[in-house]
């Protein structure tokens, strides 16, 4: 899921891992739609509203309507 020459770095950790199994069960795009998100944030494009006061750039999602 991580594309070598992206200067975005994406780290999927276990529990992550452990809870998408759970939500696989009841939203049945939920892995489709999260490797349309990696794609679009290795691609560049910058998603959802910037959270300050951190050291590094961390980003919230944006809620659908």
């Amino acid at each position: 899921m991580q594309n070598e020459s992206s200067p975005i770095q994406i780290e999927i950790t276990p529990r992550f891992k452990r809870d998408l199994q759970n939500l696989a069960k009841r939203y049945r795009s939920i892995r489709s739609d999260l490797q349309s998100l990696i794609e679009k944030l290795q691609a560049g494009e910058i998603i959802g509203d910037r959270i300050t006061g951190i050291k590094y750039q961390v980003f919230r999602a944006a809620q659908k309507q």
